[in-house]
């Protein structure tokens, strides 16, 4: 029962903080505030945070590690079936986040993000690739990871208007021509 009255809190928290992030630079918000938004006390938020920076880290650090999770989910990434369903997996996942990757498309401090992302990405198809390391490899992976990424944050900071599975389609049509 604990752990389900901690989520129900912590989405809360989460939910107000996004709210206000809409409105405010990360550096302007305060735990009161968003201890108001949420409906709690600011005990509870000291609770489960550190302070406003550890709950941003927080909500980054579980980004990254459900991308990594929807990305290993594809592996190897290979073969064609394999990368069709990496393609949808990563869209339709931030059609599901849509809230949040349009807010964070938005936020120029929290372009260290998809930064984060980005280099994520690039250590992923690194460690993938089967051929020896070296400055090609590097520069392939930087490249392609800067296109694909490049394209989502299009398609996130235009509202994600575009249907996620012609994102996805196009995307894969792409990495198809260069034969990935």
């Amino acid at each position: 029962m604990k752990d389900r009255r901690t989520s129900k809190t912590k989405r809360a928290i989460r939910a107000a903080f996004l709210q206000l992030l809409e409105h405010k630079p990360l550096n302007q918000i305060t735990v009161a505030e968003i201890s108001r938004e949420a409906d709690l006390g600011r005990g509870t938020f000291y609770l489960h945070y550190k302070d406003i920076r550890d709950l941003s880290d927080q909500l980054e650090n579980e980004l990254l590690r459900e991308l990594e999770e929807l990305y290993d989910a594809s592996l190897p990434c290979d073969t064609m079936e394999n990368l069709i369903k990496l393609t949808e997996t990563l869209t339709e996942y931030m059609e599901s986040n849509r809230e949040l990757f349009i807010l964070l498309a938005r936020r120029e401090q929290e372009a260290a993000t998809f930064q984060k992302i980005k280099q994520f990405f690039v250590k992923k198809l690194i460690l993938e690739d089967r051929r020896p390391f070296d400055e090609y490899k590097q520069t392939e992976a930087i490249f392609l990871v800067a296109g694909v990424v490049g394209v989502l944050e299009v398609w996130i900071s235009e509202g994600m208007n575009k249907p996620r599975q012609l994102i996805s389609k196009c995307l894969h049509e792409v990495l198809m021509k260069m034969d990935i």
